[in-house]
């Protein structure tokens, strides 16, 4: 079952929603469905969908009849539909203002007027106390102004304001923030993937957006500035004027839609990095305070390891090492358990590098093999630069070797990726055989880092370089 339909809905499932949903199917339904329902509810509650055994499910619901193929998938597919009409259900119950626009909407086709004006002003009163002003306000608020005309409309009276230009503003501003929103979506991928598409009025959506009427709107001028450092060559201008609203205005937005802003604030960073601007590290890493600050970095309950390597090292290359070592000790808590160990090793070990603390570097790495191949590779690295700064030569000489082989060996890893850290591997080897006396043979080798790209940690590599010159 593990690769059906309900099994991916099942597992997608919070532990509540599996409550719910239990609740939902056996106070309304009845028959083999329920009967299904009653067997997988353990291993769903388990999260282990992965050991139903059909054939038991079938003994269960149908008893020593004989196993059919297509009653199964007849049965598997009834189940489906119990469960997402339960998805419709807990939805809509979930969201108040969602089910009030609802029945504006019920009452308006039916023709039932009178129950309208009272379920408008609810709902408006509902929509001014929402926290957030985020693109699913400005949807409902376009839904409640449509629903408000299409009852004006109904009376039929000639001397009644038919709230027209209040549903137009509502649909202009939906309209402009998801322009925007896509169009700042196509821009980004643009930077790095061919993709063809045109952006139709675009610059008049842009002007539009920065009128009286939609000036004061902040996700409006966030996006706005969002698509002029996509656009802009500098873009610093806009990148501060995004970062200023950004922190003015986050309370207003929920943490999947800060997520999303501060991911553009970041790329054009990171951008900004890659043309030589070494500056935008340290606006890196106050985007990441600020990230965990408002919360929009654990929101989901877990920071993945990647983003909390990224954190530490960019933490570490601006040199903030106690900051490091605190958020390694203080928010290891939300990398996922399966992962935990590695990822507090691997950052406490770059930690103890950046701080110079040589030994711990390799009592921490110097045991410890990492089944994730970034993780190996990295580790490798980081082991090399350790012996390097040492000078330990046999080792190193030893860790030169294990390492080519498993550039070599490792299917998983890119052709991308053995030429960068193949280069760190000759490099690193060059720089601590140089003979520093030799300016003819320094500065070959000078030349040859310089006009070499596709280099890891190329940073350390030019660090290590000027020590020499």
């Amino acid at each position: 079952m593990n690769s059906t339909k309900p099994a991916f809905i099942l597992n997608s499932l919070s532990q509540p929603e599996l409550n719910r949903f239990d609740k939902y199917i056996s106070t309304q339904f009845e028959g083999a469905e329920v009967t299904f329902w009653q067997y997988i509810r353990p291993f769903c509650k388990e999260r282990n969908i992965v050991s139903i055994d059909k054939q038991k499910c079938w003994k269960h619901v149908f008893g020593n009849k004989r196993f059919h193929t297509l009653k199964y998938a007849r049965l598997l597919s009834d189940f489906t539909k119990i469960l997402e009409a339960f998805l419709v259900n807990d939805q809509l119950l979930k969201n108040e203002i969602g089910k009030q626009l609802s029945l504006l909407e019920i009452y308006n086709s039916r023709g039932i007027p009178s129950c309208i004006p009272p379920l408008l002003k609810h709902t408006s009163k509902q929509l001014s106390s929402f926290p957030y002003r985020d693109e699913q306000y400005y949807k409902w608020a376009f839904q409640r102004d449509e629903q408000h005309h299409n009852f004006v409309e109904s009376q039929d009276s000639r001397q009644e304001e038919k709230h027209l230009q209040q549903t137009i503003h509502s649909i202009d501003t939906l309209y402009l923030l998801q322009k925007l929103k896509y169009s700042a979506m196509v821009l980004h991928y643009q930077k790095f993937m061919a993709i063809d598409s045109s952006l139709y009025f675009l610059e008049e959506v842009l002007h539009y957006s920065c009128t009286d009427q939609f000036a004061k709107i902040p996700l409006i001028q966030i996006y706005v500035s969002i698509i002029y450092t996509l656009q802009d060559k500098d873009g610093v201008e806009h990148y501060r004027k995004l970062t200023t609203l950004l922190k003015a205005h986050a309370s207003l937005f929920t943490k999947d839609e800060l997520e999303n802003i501060y991911a553009y604030a970041l790329n054009f960073c990171i951008r900004k990095i890659n043309q030589g601007d070494l500056d935008f590290q340290l606006h890196i890493f106050e985007l990441y305070k600020q990230m965990l600050k408002d919360g929009s970095l654990t929101h989901r309950g877990f920071i993945s390891p990647w983003d909390f390597k990224n954190i530490v090292t960019i933490a570490l290359r601006v040199k903030a090492f106690d900051w490091a070592n605190k958020f390694i000790n203080e928010q290891s808590i939300f990398i996922p358990k399966k992962d935990r160990n590695n990822a507090i090793t691997f950052n406490r070990a770059r930690y103890f590098f950046a701080t110079q603390k040589y030994d711990q570097v390799l009592q921490l790495l110097g045991t410890v093999e990492y089944d994730d191949v970034f993780y190996q590779l990295d580790a490798k690295t980081t082991l090399m630069k350790t012996y390097f700064e040492l000078d330990e030569f046999q080792p190193l000489q030893s860790l030169k070797e294990s390492f080519r082989i498993l550039l070599s060996r490792k299917k998983s890893i890119s052709e991308t990726q053995r030429l960068l850290y193949g280069n760190f591997i000759k490099l690193c080897l060059k720089l601590y055989r140089i003979d520093v006396k030799d300016n003819k043979k320094v500065n070959a080798l000078k030349k040859e880092i310089e006009t070499t790209s596709n280099v890891a940690d190329m940073g350390w590599i030019k660090e290590k370089l000027l020590e020499l010159v």
